[in-house]
Order: C-alpha cells, then sequence, then structure tokens
C-alpha cells in the first residue's frame, strides 16, 4: 500500500495518545492468562456432569467438599463487550500441591480416592490420558499428580473483581466479572476499575490497538499482552477527575444491563430492544468523554471513528 498523508495524521495522532497516557503496565495491576488443563476433556465438565459427579457423592460432606472444587468457567467465546454469556461449563480445580499438603503418611492417590471418591471415580477413566508422559498426550500441564492442575500463584485472583477479555475476536472486548474462572483463550486484568475498563472499550482504544498489534486479516485480532499492556491510559488528575467519574457512572448503568448473562439472548422483545438502544447510546457518551480525555480535536475524532466504523 503507497504511504500516504492520511498515514501521517494517524501517526500523529498515535503518538498523541501515546504523551497523554501511561502505558497500562506502568498502572498497579498485573495481566493474566486463564487456567491451563493440559486435557481439557477431562478436567471441564458441563452442568450435567457436573451435577452426575455430585449425585454420586455418598455423604453430605462429600457433596460439600466436592461442590467447592467444582468452579463456574468462561471461555474466550464466552466473553463481549460489557457482558459474558456463561454457557454451562465447569472447571474441576484441585491445585497443584493440595495432594502433598494434605495427605500426611497415606498414599496420595488412595488419600484423592479417599477424600473426593465420586471425583476419583470420574477421572480413573482418563488417568492414562492425563498423566504426564503417559498415554496420547504429553501433559506437562499437571500438578504433582495427575489429578491436579499445573502450578499457578494467582487461583486465588479469579473470585475477586476484574476485567476479563478473549485471547482472540472480531474486536476488543472487555467485561467485568467477579466470580467466574478462566480458560486458556482468556486473559484478565486483576482490577475492577469502571474507568479502565470504559477506557479500554472505547473506540480510541481500538484504534490505537489496531496501529500497534498484530491482525489475523480485517476481522479479527489477538488480545497479545504484550500489545495490551502498551495501552496509554491517562492518570486522572484535578484537570481530568470529572470524566472519570463520568466514563464510571455510565459503566454501571451498561453493566446493569448486561448483568444477567442471559440478557442479551433473551427474546426479541420491546423493553431488550430499549435496553440494547441504550447501551449504544451509553458507548456514545463514554467515547465523546474518552476523546475529551485524550483531548482530541474534531479532526482526530473523525480519523478515529472513519477507522473503526468497520
Amino acid at each position: 500500500r503507497c504511504w500516504t498523508l492520511a498515514d501521517e495524521k494517524i501517526i500523529k495522532l498515535k503518538n498523541k495518545i501515546e504523551k497523554i497516557g501511561k502505558p497500562l503496565k506502568e498502572w498497579n495491576v498485573k495481566i493474566y492468562f486463564g487456567i491451563k488443563t493440559g486435557f481439557n476433556d477431562a478436567f471441564i465438565i458441563t452442568t450435567e456432569k457436573r451435577n452426575e459427579i455430585i449425585s454420586n457423592c455418598k455423604t453430605r460432606e462429600e457433596r460439600e467438599r466436592t461442590e467447592k472444587i467444582i468452579k463456574p468457567i468462561l471461555r474466550g467465546r464466552d466473553i463481549g463487550k460489557y457482558y459474558y454469556k456463561w454457557a454451562g461449563w465447569w472447571i474441576i480445580k484441585i491445585e497443584s500441591g493440595w495432594t502433598n499438603q494434605n495427605r500426611l503418611k497415606e498414599s496420595p492417590e488412595e488419600f484423592f480416592k479417599r477424600i473426593y471418591p465420586s471425583v476419583y471415580n470420574y477421572f480413573i477413566s482418563f488417568k492414562d490420558k492425563i498423566s504426564k508422559g503417559k498415554g496420547l498426550i504429553n501433559r506437562d500441564d499437571q500438578g504433582d499428580f495427575w489429578w491436579e492442575l499445573r502450578d499457578c500463584d494467582y487461583y486465588q485472583e479469579f473470585e475477586k473483581e476484574k476485567i476479563i477479555y478473549p485471547d482472540i475476536s472480531p474486536r476488543l472486548s472487555f467485561a467485568y466479572d467477579n466470580k467466574y474462572f478462566l480458560n486458556n483463550t482468556c486473559y484478565f486484568i486483576n482490577s475492577g476499575s469502571k474507568y479502565l475498563l470504559g477506557v479500554l472499550n472505547s473506540k480510541l482504544i481500538e484504534f490505537y490497538y489496531k496501529q500497534i498489534s498484530s491482525q489475523l486479516g480485517k476481522n479479527v485480532i489477538r488480545s497479545f499482552t504484550i500489545f495490551i499492556e502498551k495501552i496509554p491510559i491517562p492518570f486522572i488528575s484535578g484537570k481530568n477527575k470529572y470524566i472519570k467519574s463520568e466514563v464510571e457512572n455510565l459503566v454501571n448503568r451498561i453493566l446493569s444491563l448486561t448483568q444477567y448473562e442471559d440478557k442479551l439472548n433473551s427474546h426479541y422483545s420491546e423493553n431488550f430492544i430499549h435496553e440494547k438502544t441504550l447501551i449504544k447510546e451509553y458507548e456514545r457518551k463514554i467515547d465523546n468523554f474518552i476523546y475529551e480525555l485524550y483531548e482530541l480535536t474534531d479532526e482526530e475524532i473523525k480519523i478515529v471513528e472513519e477507522e473503526t466504523s468497520n
């Protein structure tokens, strides 16, 4: 493609955005990827299978223990802009080190079988496949034993406030969550900031991200951490404090309309269409506040709108 004056305008705008904002990696946040099980067919189960495992528990104590280690999980395809749609999947989460920390002198596998007999009976048919160095796969993503997940020092972060997003998507899409685990097609930022969520979901950041990142064709992007952490986010000062407040308010309004996972997939009632219209309106208002936050001129706004129109 031939170089044009339009390219120069885009480069100048990109530089302006970088001058006003500070890279996300300089904020007090961390970016994490979802859980790698090494064999999803065994560790990620349907609601039907989860209920079957629970129903096979012999005692109330076993059932309560088992319920605590089967956690709801989202995939990249379940996450959209400001919302997610849980598809009824669960992960069996026995962390690396759990067995050795609790078994005392008991045989590891006998201890696992005694504490979680229903889970053990489910897992046993996968033993050869999910044991490291055995079967048809080489499962490096395991803990000390074949029923454990790999080492991970941030399991506790999944059930806290966070900003989640898919690895691959048609456009940048960030959502707020505080309870779901994520598989390895997702990432998350350990922050519940509605201001940050609004900025990341804005047209301006969509425009900027396209200038710095690798694309998989025209309509697919990869949300690699190396690029996400470069996104320039303005720190809040007395000058722009009111913008932060306005953005947070609008984001909360959007989340109030999308907080129920089946909301965006309900039948097209008049109320549903009205809610979709409100969300679009709130997003436009957020975009306008973000343009003001980065001090864009009318001409620069036009560039962003044109570059993100598809």
